[in-house]
């Protein structure tokens, strides 16, 4: 064999060594992105389902008798208090979370929606902890979950347009039901 010969295999060979790795790596990167984009879809139903509780608590308060909200001001430990508390709570873990999970660019308008979302949530729930009497029902009225569910929908809306961009099907990320 030429000199020649030896060295255009050579280079026909590291040609296609390194469009192997290229592929290799573009497959890798897309498949992180598709594991971002089902935690993130996690994170979503996690911040939605506290939403829908607090929205569902507000309404029923909204509509309770007057004795009902006496008890709701007055007992720190009445029912509502509690899940409002847990809610505050678990948002800003989940806030913490989104905040520094290390994620593509391409995600990064998701997570901050979702985790801006959380950290509304957070706010207008923990401003309950800790008041009693016209203080908890002044809390409870200054409650402004239009904020929330704006920051909600652009999360849901950012995550649904790259989630449809990667072929995630979000259906599938819990088998079209959400398990906890």
């Amino acid at each position: 064999m030429s000199q020649g010969l030896v060295i255009a295999i050579i280079v026909v060979v590291a040609v296609l060594v390194v469009a192997g790795l290229v592929v290799a790596g573009l497959f890798l990167w897309r498949r992180s992105i598709r594991r971002y984009i089902a935690v993130l879809i996690g994170k979503r139903a996690g911040v939605g389902a506290a939403l829908k509780t607090v929205e569902q608590l507000v309404a029923a308060l909204a509509e309770a008798s007057d004795g009902e909200m006496i008890a709701f001001a007055v007992d720190a430990s009445a029912e509502e208090r509690k899940t409002l508390e847990e809610v505050a709570e678990q948002m800003a873990i989940v806030a913490d979370e989104l905040a520094t999970m290390p994620l593509p660019k391409q995600l990064w308008d998701a997570a901050n929606a979702l985790a801006d979302a959380a950290t509304a949530l957070t706010r207008q729930t923990g401003a309950l902890s800790g008041k009693e009497g016209i203080e908890a029902l002044d809390a409870l009225s200054d409650v402004d979950l239009v904020k929330v569910r704006s920051h909600f929908d652009d999360g849901v809306a950012y995550l649904a347009e790259q989630a449809e961009h990667y072929d995630v099907d979000a259906t599938a990320v819990y088998g079209g039901g959400l398990y906890i």
